[in-house]
Protein backbone atom coordinates (compact mmCIF):
# COMPACT_ATOMS: atom_id res chain seq x y z
CA UNK A 1 0.00 0.00 0.00
CA UNK A 2 1.39 3.35 -0.98
CA UNK A 3 2.08 5.53 2.29
CA UNK A 4 1.20 8.30 0.86
CA UNK A 5 -2.45 7.40 0.38
CA UNK A 6 -4.20 9.97 2.58
CA UNK A 7 -6.51 9.61 5.15
CA UNK A 8 -10.82 8.93 4.73
CA UNK A 9 -13.53 9.16 6.47
CA UNK A 10 -14.56 5.92 8.04
CA UNK A 11 -17.85 5.82 5.50
CA UNK A 12 -20.53 7.07 3.55
CA UNK A 13 -22.85 9.52 4.07
CA UNK A 14 -24.09 11.83 6.83
CA UNK A 15 -23.01 11.10 10.41
CA UNK A 16 -19.87 9.15 9.74
CA UNK A 17 -17.40 9.38 12.12
CA UNK A 18 -14.04 8.16 12.45
CA UNK A 19 -11.43 7.77 9.94
CA UNK A 20 -8.14 5.75 8.86
CA UNK A 21 -4.48 6.21 6.94
CA UNK A 22 -2.51 3.77 5.54
CA UNK A 23 0.81 3.58 7.45
CA UNK A 24 4.25 2.68 6.14
CA UNK A 25 4.95 -1.25 6.09
CA UNK A 26 6.88 -3.06 4.26
CA UNK A 27 5.26 -6.07 1.85
CA UNK A 28 2.49 -6.36 4.36
CA UNK A 29 -0.73 -3.77 5.22
CA UNK A 30 -0.27 -1.44 7.97
CA UNK A 31 -2.73 1.24 8.86
CA UNK A 32 -4.55 3.43 11.73
CA UNK A 33 -8.26 4.23 12.51
CA UNK A 34 -9.88 6.29 15.53
CA UNK A 35 -12.99 7.62 16.14
CA UNK A 36 -14.77 8.88 19.23
CA UNK A 37 -16.46 5.91 20.68
CA UNK A 38 -14.92 2.40 21.00
CA UNK A 39 -17.51 1.02 18.11
CA UNK A 40 -16.57 4.22 15.83
CA UNK A 41 -13.34 2.75 15.65
CA UNK A 42 -13.46 -0.89 15.22
CA UNK A 43 -15.88 0.23 12.24
CA UNK A 44 -13.00 2.39 10.84
CA UNK A 45 -10.63 0.03 11.05
CA UNK A 46 -13.02 -2.75 9.11
CA UNK A 47 -13.52 -0.07 6.58
CA UNK A 48 -9.42 0.75 6.38
CA UNK A 49 -9.26 -3.21 5.84
CA UNK A 50 -11.66 -3.59 3.11
CA UNK A 51 -10.60 0.29 1.49
CA UNK A 52 -6.52 -1.69 1.41
CA UNK A 53 -7.90 -4.34 -1.11
CA UNK A 54 -11.16 -3.36 -2.77
CA UNK A 55 -13.44 -0.66 -4.14
CA UNK A 56 -17.30 -0.89 -4.95
CA UNK A 57 -19.55 0.19 -6.98
CA UNK A 58 -22.31 2.51 -5.28
CA UNK A 59 -25.12 0.06 -4.98
CA UNK A 60 -27.31 -1.64 -2.00
CA UNK A 61 -25.40 -5.03 -0.11
CA UNK A 62 -27.09 -8.01 -1.56
CA UNK A 63 -27.43 -9.73 2.23
CA UNK A 64 -26.42 -9.18 5.57
CA UNK A 65 -24.38 -11.24 7.92
CA UNK A 66 -24.03 -10.94 11.68
CA UNK A 67 -21.99 -12.10 14.39
CA UNK A 68 -21.63 -11.48 18.35
CA UNK A 69 -18.07 -10.54 19.34
CA UNK A 70 -16.51 -10.88 23.16
CA UNK A 71 -13.77 -10.21 24.71
CA UNK A 72 -11.01 -7.33 25.55
CA UNK A 73 -10.89 -4.29 22.94
CA UNK A 74 -8.20 -6.10 21.39
CA UNK A 75 -9.39 -9.18 20.83
CA UNK A 76 -13.00 -7.29 19.51
CA UNK A 77 -10.36 -5.52 17.05
CA UNK A 78 -8.49 -8.50 16.17
CA UNK A 79 -11.92 -10.47 15.63
CA UNK A 80 -13.37 -7.65 13.39
CA UNK A 81 -10.56 -7.68 11.11
CA UNK A 82 -10.52 -11.99 11.30
CA UNK A 83 -14.52 -12.32 10.54
CA UNK A 84 -14.00 -9.94 7.21
CA UNK A 85 -11.16 -11.88 6.17
CA UNK A 86 -13.23 -14.84 7.07
CA UNK A 87 -16.17 -13.89 5.01
CA UNK A 88 -13.55 -13.27 2.54
CA UNK A 89 -12.17 -16.56 2.12
CA UNK A 90 -14.84 -18.56 2.71
CA UNK A 91 -17.72 -16.75 1.06
CA UNK A 92 -16.49 -15.04 -1.28
CA UNK A 93 -17.59 -11.73 0.05
CA UNK A 94 -17.06 -8.31 2.05
CA UNK A 95 -19.04 -5.70 3.49
CA UNK A 96 -19.98 -2.32 1.97
CA UNK A 97 -21.81 -1.25 5.05
CA UNK A 98 -20.40 -1.60 8.59
CA UNK A 99 -21.98 -1.51 11.79
CA UNK A 100 -20.73 -2.16 15.16
CA UNK A 101 -23.01 -1.66 18.44
CA UNK A 102 -22.16 -2.56 22.40
CA UNK A 103 -23.51 -5.46 23.86
CA UNK A 104 -23.29 -6.36 27.50
CA UNK A 105 -20.29 -9.19 26.96
CA UNK A 106 -18.56 -7.07 23.33
CA UNK A 107 -19.85 -6.42 20.35
CA UNK A 108 -22.57 -6.97 17.56
CA UNK A 109 -21.21 -7.22 14.06
CA UNK A 110 -23.62 -6.36 11.30
CA UNK A 111 -22.08 -6.58 7.59
CA UNK A 112 -24.22 -5.47 4.63
CA UNK A 113 -21.85 -7.83 2.02
CA UNK A 114 -21.52 -7.79 -1.84
CA UNK A 115 -19.83 -10.85 -4.09
CA UNK A 116 -16.28 -9.95 -5.05
CA UNK A 117 -17.13 -10.40 -8.04
CA UNK A 118 -18.58 -6.80 -7.48
CA UNK A 119 -15.50 -5.46 -6.14
CA UNK A 120 -12.40 -3.88 -8.34
CA UNK A 121 -9.44 -5.18 -6.84
CA UNK A 122 -6.81 -2.42 -6.01
CA UNK A 123 -4.37 -4.54 -3.62
CA UNK A 124 -3.35 -7.81 -2.18
CA UNK A 125 -6.27 -9.34 -0.51
CA UNK A 126 -5.08 -9.88 3.37
CA UNK A 127 -4.55 -13.40 4.74
CA UNK A 128 -4.41 -12.86 8.56
CA UNK A 129 -4.02 -10.14 11.30
CA UNK A 130 -0.50 -10.32 12.69
CA UNK A 131 -0.52 -9.39 16.81
CA UNK A 132 2.50 -7.91 16.87
CA UNK A 133 1.82 -3.75 16.54
CA UNK A 134 -2.42 -4.97 17.24
CA UNK A 135 -3.41 -1.66 19.07
CA UNK A 136 -6.60 -0.26 20.48
CA UNK A 137 -6.53 2.25 23.35
CA UNK A 138 -8.14 5.59 24.06
CA UNK A 139 -7.42 9.12 25.57
CA UNK A 140 -8.96 12.55 25.75
CA UNK A 141 -8.59 12.69 21.98
CA UNK A 142 -11.45 9.32 21.29
CA UNK A 143 -10.31 5.83 20.41
CA UNK A 144 -7.17 4.93 18.14
CA UNK A 145 -6.16 1.51 17.27
CA UNK A 146 -3.37 0.39 14.78
CA UNK A 147 -3.34 -2.91 12.85
CA UNK A 148 -0.97 -4.82 10.34
CA UNK A 149 -2.37 -7.65 7.73
CA UNK A 150 -0.23 -9.99 6.27
CA UNK A 151 -1.23 -10.08 2.60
Amino acid sequence: MPPDRPARAAGRGEGVTGGFRFLPHTADIRFEAWGPTRDDCLTAAARALVSSFAEFPAGAPESTRTADLAGTDEQLLLSVLDEIIYLLDAEGVLPVDIGVAPTPTGIALELGVVAVARAEIVGATPKAVALHGLHIGHDDRGWRCAATVDV
